[in-house]
């Protein structure tokens, strides 16, 4: 009488990654540092522009700078199709601001230990250097649900 005998299988090793796809992820990284550095670059600029209603300020340039940040870093993650680029735009952004803001020669943005003296730029730098955070989430889990309906669709 015959046995069977098991067969072997072997896992056949999975295919590295094509080199169109590296270089599809470096374009995504390389994106996503230039809109970080864009955002970052525009915005502080753009933060400091500040109008006064009486003694009152209105730092309506952090705003724009926040819209800003928030539409650069949802436009690379749709753009490239890849949530993390969103995330990585933003997290660039917000490095080099904080980089800019610890410069002890830093003459663009007001730290928050100004706001008796200069309370309109003050302001200004506090709603920009800490509120980058905001428009980068809003960004992310826009791009998330984007792109999980686009799936959705196509699937």
């Amino acid at each position: 009488m015959l046995t069977s005998v098991p067969r072997l299988t072997v896992r056949e090793p999975k295919p590295k990654q094509p080199a169109g796809s590296v270089a599809a992820t470096l374009v995504s990284v390389l994106v996503a540092l230039a809109a970080g550095v864009l955002a970052a670059v525009v915005g502080t600029i753009l933060h400091a522009t500040i109008a006064y209603v009486g003694d009152t300020p209105l730092p309506w340039g952090a705003v724009l700078a926040l819209i800003l940040t928030g539409a650069l870093s949802y436009w690379v993650g749709m753009w490239r199709a890849k949530l993390w680029v969103s995330a990585l735009a933003g997290l660039a952004t917000y490095v080099l601001v904080a980089l800019f803001s610890a410069d002890s020669h830093n003459q663009m943005i007001v730290s928050a230990q100004y706001l008796q003296m200069l309370p309109g730029p003050a302001l200004a730098g506090i709603i920009w250097v800490y509120g980058i955070i905001v428009p980068v989430v809003v960004a992310i889990f826009l791009v998330s649900r984007h792109l999980r309906v686009r799936s959705q669709i196509t699937a």
